[in-house]
This record gives structure tokens, sequence and C-alpha cells, in this order.
């Protein structure tokens, strides 16, 4: 009996990885980079997106600061994409350039260093992969800690050409709902309760935490894939990813990049604004649990 419920097990993962190969997705393993591997890489720069008092208690030896609140505006909603010459400042105070290869953690499940990652893709940097698993895995790699700060020389960082294909605007998403389209889908990464309280008609739920492993650290693209097609996702589908304010689901963005996802996009005024405008009756989201950050 056991040897039957076992060859049943095996030929189904058999098949499910027999399915993920017959769907066409793009490269992977490109956004995001183990501790161990960005440890080992001496040529980038390591890139710690936590706000500025967590960082002067202790981070990586030789890690930067550049926090995930710099490199965004808060109107007219929170956490909203700046403008070009905000992220030029940031980064060129922070002594960092565009050709430079940035390595970014956090200790927030992946989520402030992805926010982080997609707003420098979205301004032509694709130099930048999110560190899996963030301080936590970068401690059990073996890395050095310290409270003191990592100052590089102030460098010139140009952004480069406005990627209009990785955000979506209330406009666009209202034609989406109008007209559905099978190739098109909308992703809500927020909490089952944020969920139940309120969505975006029409959105498939995914909780951005099923991204990760219970270590912290993201599936591997295969995984990914498997969680995605499971929700009937394909790589030749176009995806909206929303929250409350674009963080987790910039969290989703990466997952999905790195494992294949081609075409995937933010709605970066989020289910704040679009409750604002669309639904002002119903609540943009009851508090998280567990510490989970509600961005």
């Amino acid at each position: 009996m056991k040897k039957t419920i076992l060859a049943a097990v095996a030929a189904a993962l058999i098949l499910l990885m027999a399915g993920c190969a017959s769907f066409d997705f793009g490269p992977t393993g490109e956004y995001i980079i183990t501790a161990r591997d960005a440890l080992g890489d001496d040529s980038a720069v390591l890139v710690d997106v936590r706000p500025a008092e967590e960082y002067a208690l202790s981070h990586v030896r030789g890690a930067v600061n550049i926090p995930m609140a710099s490199l965004v505006v808060n109107e007219p909603y929170p956490n909203m994409l700046p403008k070009a010459d905000t992220i030029e400042a940031v980064m060129a105070a922070a002594g960092v350039t565009q050709d430079d290869t940035l390595y970014v953690y956090d200790s927030a499940s992946n989520m402030q260093a992805a926010r982080a990652q997609w707003t420098l893709n979205m301004y032509g940097n694709d130099n930048v992969r999110v560190i899996s698993g963030g301080l936590t895995a970068l401690k059990e790699a073996g890395a050095e800690m310290t409270s003191e700060s990592t100052a590089l020389t102030t460098a010139a960082y140009t952004a480069g050409e406005y990627s209009k294909a990785s955000i979506v605007t209330l406009d666009y998403l209202k034609s989406i709902i109008n007209m559905p389209d099978e190739k098109t889908v909308i992703i809500d990464t927020r909490s089952d309760e944020e969920y139940a309280a309120g969505t975006i008609p029409g959105s498939v739920h995914i909780e951005y935490l099923w991204n990760n492993y219970p270590n912290g650290e993201y599936k591997t693209p295969r995984d990914i894939q498997n969680t995605y097609l499971n929700n009937k996702i394909y790589p030749d589908m176009r995806i909206i990813l929303f929250c409350k304010t674009s963080v987790r689901a910039a969290q989703t963005y990466t997952a999905l990049k790195d494992a294949g996802y081609r075409d995937v996009r933010i709605y970066d005024g989020a289910f704040e604004e679009y409750a604002a405008v669309e639904n002002p009756q119903v609540p943009t989201g009851p508090e998280i649990p567990s510490g989970q950050d509600a961005s």
C-alpha cells in the first residue's frame, strides 16, 4: 500500500515537472540571488534597504544604506513611484552608479528589497538582484555584522528610460475590468483578511507569502512556476499585481520575473487608490497579524 502511494506521488511530480517544461517561460534566475552567492561576489555593491535606524543598529559589513522609503513618494497615495530626478539624487548620494551591480536585502520577507528592485527596473536599471531571505539568510551564510556605516564617494547616477511596460494606471486597470481579456490576469497579493474585506473585481488572490519557503527565502523558479500554474497563471499572460500600496506586489513581481514570466506589471496606485476613487466604502485593509507589513 505504501509503495503504491509513493509511486502515485512520484508520478504526479513527474507530470507536474513535465507540465512546467511545456510552457514557454523566459530566462530564469535573473532577479534573485542566494545569500551565499551574494557574499562571494566582491564586484557587487551590497545595499541594505531597511530603515536607517535599523541599519544603524546592525547590518552586513560593507553594505550601504538606501532605505526603501527614500525611493518612494507618498502623494497622492502612499509608496508611489517617484520621478527620475529623485532616483538619481538618492542613488548618487549613496555613491552608486547605474552601471554598478546591486545586491539588495531587507528583513521584511523580501518585500522592501523587491520594491527597490522594481523601482530601479522602472528607470532602466536591470543590474539589481534581491538577496533571497534577506538579513537572516546573510547571517546564516556567515556575513560579518557591524554597526559601522559604509560611506561611498558621491557618484553620478543617470536614470534610464521609464518603463511603461512595467506599470499600470487606474484608467488602464478599469479598461481591463470593463473588458476582461483571457490573456490578462489581475492578482491581489494581500492577506486573506484584506481580500475578504474587498478586492478589485475579477482579481485572483495569491498572497505574496506563497512566494517564500517557511525560512523566508524565495522559492526556486520551478516552485514559483508550479505555484502559479496551479492557479492557471501562464507565462504568455499579462499579469497585473496589486496590494495595499504596491510593496507586497513588488515582492511577487520579483518572484514571477525570476521564474521566467515575461509581462509582469504593478498597479502603482494600488488598493489605496482604487478604494478611494471607485469604492470608498470598502476598507483598504484591516491590521495585518503576525507583524506582517500591510503595505
